[in-house]
């Protein structure tokens, strides 16, 4: 009786005001341990972001003690990259003097436009040993290269823009890095990127909000948004970066550069920072970002070595073929200025209209077409990236400081996948367009293998169904608009999102793409906008940006091949440019 007794009595500690306050302190404590979680994140961030900030300090400091005037810097970096290439080849220039002149301007740059996240301090001694090379040079010699921050670089954190990977330096050069330097390249900058690399801003709680050079209240794209601003700024002739939605040919075509994405594969992936590694139906590709195709050409080839191959055996020895490249036969070419699915804007058709015409001027025969169902195109790419229920985006990114950007795709990553369908559901019906809709649906990820199994198959149904319109035009190749529209404002992606549309078919299917800047925004395009879609909330999103200070901004042209065609491709992009020449409309 007595054992009952006590049971009793303890029994009668769980009354409500007990509980009540155990759980109050059980609050308490998780409370204290976020907020504890927050500030200590929040410092690391602060610390980080000044010992880059010092770095570029130190630089500035240290070439400003070298001698280095703006009107020879600017004399420099005002090369073109074929008459770089050649001063360097000759001994007309060193390495060491273009290494600095490019360096200065950067950092010139990055003060108005936050796009360096930091200096790569190995750079002049690397100039100075291809000063000091004997015998033959690399084709890459001397040659200054910014690198995109998801690159691996010996030494150096490779971030994301993610607060958990501060204070990790690799202990290894990415391949390309690798492959860049025995071409002779100097890496002197590494440029930034929007936090997880998934949306086309470019803006991070570590290095901060990158600015468009075209207008500072716009964004330059993403994710290589930061190479995208220093090469239309001037601060970089040469960059690289990857593109696994649109993130080489969005900058390109908001801040009115070139752009290649590549065949994923072609040129190698290994050493950089992806957020989706275990992801393999839509694979993130390697490529370039240059002041015009020449810059695109010469990357291309250096990268195609045999050095490359041998680092990473999975890259197909395939060596740059100018056979493709320097082809003059005339070409079947199909082009489209709406995908059917999210209308373009009118300077975006007008844009391909001009390639067109350029492409019918020098022989070529130009086929209108319509891509094979975009909307369905669009719901494979969604599937796919929210295939694991954003386990894998929650994972990296906890305990970290969201920024602004990535805000709304974290809170609703954290839903449960009814929820998140439900909400979907929700969204398309009042909205009138399922585009916002259905990418919080696909954020529910698949249920079984099963389910996924089937996912991999309608991908391969599609890219055999494109092949098969491909093959019943008869067409070597496609020209399509670079985007959707030019350059948004800051803080408008998840508004403006369906505009990859253009960027993200490419990478579904894993053909090989660049974008050439072709026109700029004029009052008339702005008129035309009255003609513009008006039904859904993504088309008053687009029309009401639009409307707000575009004219002036550039537009690209998209110019697409088979896989593994990169040669044409450029072919392509560079008989556009050349037909630009003394057209400045």
């Amino acid at each position: 009786m007595n054992r009952f007794k006590e049971l009793e009595i303890d029994l009668d500690w769980f009354n409500g005001r007990n509980v009540s306050v155990a759980f109050l302190c059980l609050v308490t404590l998780k409370t204290s341990h976020a907020i504890y979680k927050y500030y200590r994140a929040k410092s690391k961030v602060k610390v980080k972001r000044e010992e880059c900030l010092a770095a570029c300090r130190k630089m500035a400091e240290h070439l400003t003690q070298k001698g280095i005037t703006k009107d020879k810097a600017e004399r420099i970096t005002r090369l073109s990259i074929t008459e770089l290439e050649q001063r360097l080849q000759s001994g007309e220039l060193s390495a060491v003097e273009v290494c600095e002149c490019y360096q200065a301007v950067a950092l010139e740059v990055d003060r108005k436009l936050n796009c360096v996240v930091e200096p790569i301090w190995e750079a002049e001694e690397m100039a100075l040993e291809r000063d000091q090379k004997t015998g033959k040079k690399g084709p890459l010699h001397g040659m200054p290269v910014s690198i995109k921050e998801n690159y691996y670089i010996k030494g150096y954190d490779c971030t994301a823009g993610m607060q958990r990977c501060i204070g990790d330096p690799v202990s290894e050069d990415a391949v390309v890095v690798k492959v860049l330097k025995r071409q002779g390249a100097v890496p002197f900058v590494r440029t930034n990127v929007p936090q997880t690399m998934m949306t086309f801003e470019c803006s991070n709680p570590i290095y901060g909000r990158t600015l468009n050079p075209q207008d500072t209240n716009r964004g330059p794209g993403g994710s290589s948004g930061g190479e995208g601003a220093l090469i239309a700024a001037g601060g970089s002739i040469l960059g690289i970066g990857t593109d696994i939605g649109g993130s080489i040919r969005i900058p390109a075509n908001m801040c009115g550069i070139c752009g290649l994405k590549p065949t994923a594969g072609r040129i190698s992936g290994a050493g950089t920072h992806k957020l989706t590694k275990g992801q393999t139906l839509v694979k993130s590709a390697s490529g370039m970002l240059s002041r015009d195709v020449d810059g695109v050409t010469i990357a291309m080839r250096a990268l195609l070595c045999q050095y490359m191959f041998d680092l990473d055996p999975t890259v197909p020895p395939i060596p740059f073929r100018e056979e493709i490249y320097q082809d003059k036969r005339p070409l079947r070419i199909g082009y489209y200025i709406d995908d059917g699915y999210i209308p373009s804007v009118p300077s975006m058709h007008r844009a391909v209209e001009k390639a067109k015409s350029i492409l019918e001027s020098r022989g070529h025969k130009l086929i209108p077409m319509q891509p094979v169902d975009a909307r369905r195109m669009f719901r494979l790419f969604l599937d796919t990236v929210g295939a694991d229920g954003t386990k894998t985006y929650l994972t990296c990114m906890k305990d970290d400081i969201y920024d602004s950007t990535v805000r709304q795709f974290f809170y609703t990553s954290h839903l449960p996948g009814v929820l998140k369908k439900m909400i979907g559901w929700i969204m398309s019906a009042v909205s009138r367009d399922d585009i916002a809709g259905y990418m919080v649906k696909a954020l529910s990820g698949f249920g079984t293998v099963y389910e996924y199994w089937n996912h991999a198959l309608d991908i391969e149904d599609y890219k055999d169904d494109t092949l098969a319109l491909w093959r019943s035009l008869g067409i070597d190749a496609v020209i399509c608009p670079g985007f959707a529209f030019p350059a948004i404002p800051h803080n408008t992606f998840g508004d403006l999102v369906g505009g990859c549309v253009y960027s993200t078919m490419y990478n579904l299917l894993n053909y090989p793409a660049g974008v050439l800047p072709v026109t700029k925004v004029t009052e008339q395009d702005i008129k035309d906008m009255a003609n513009y879609p008006n039904k859904t909330k993504f088309e008053k999103n687009i029309k009401k940006m639009m409307l707000g200070g575009t004219v002036g901004l550039p537009c690209g042209v998209q110019c697409v091949a088979l896989p593994y065609q990169e040669e044409l491709v450029i072919r392509l992009m560079k008989e556009v440019e050349q037909g630009l020449k003394g057209d400045n409309s």
